[in-house]
């Protein structure tokens, strides 16, 4: 899987990079104060409205207002509309091994549970592989 890498409270993540429209720095945004807590509002992307959500409050670990970053996914044929993660930062591309990546382990946090499809140790980092599809299906 190729996957581009984000940082969220000093953490490391990825995403498979199919998945991925485009890395914003410093992205604009419309606050929805109605939303749920981790829907930190709504963004214009070449004219198609960008669902927002925190990465930091999925994980339980409540809004990181610094955060100004976005990753910004495709639009997904089903219905669901565009999505995008508020970040700390992007990182690069990395190619993960599909063979390598280890189902998270049972004491894992439920929350980090429910977003994060795997675990992949490349070079010495551990990488927590985002599950798109799962934070969809919640917001």
């Amino acid at each position: 899987m190729n996957a581009l890498s984000l940082f969220s409270g000093g953490e490391l993540f990825a995403v498979d990079v199919d998945l991925v429209q485009k890395a914003v720095r410093r992205m604009a945004w419309t606050p929805a104060p109605a939303a749920p807590d981790a829907v930190v509002g709504i963004a214009n992307i070449k004219g198609g409205i960008v669902t927002l959500l925190s990465l930091a409050e999925l994980l339980g670990r409540g809004r990181d207002e610094q955060a100004s970053n976005a990753v910004v996914f495709k639009p997904f044929a089903d219905g669901y509309g565009q999505m995008g993660l508020l970040i700390d930062s992007q990182g690069g591309l990395v190619a993960i091994d599909e063979a390598e990546i280890h189902p998270p382990p049972p004491a894992a946090e439920e929350r980090d549970a429910s977003i994060i499809s795997g675990l992949a140790e490349l070079e010495g980092a551990l990488y927590r592989i985002i599950d798109v599809y799962s934070i969809l299906e919640r917001y």
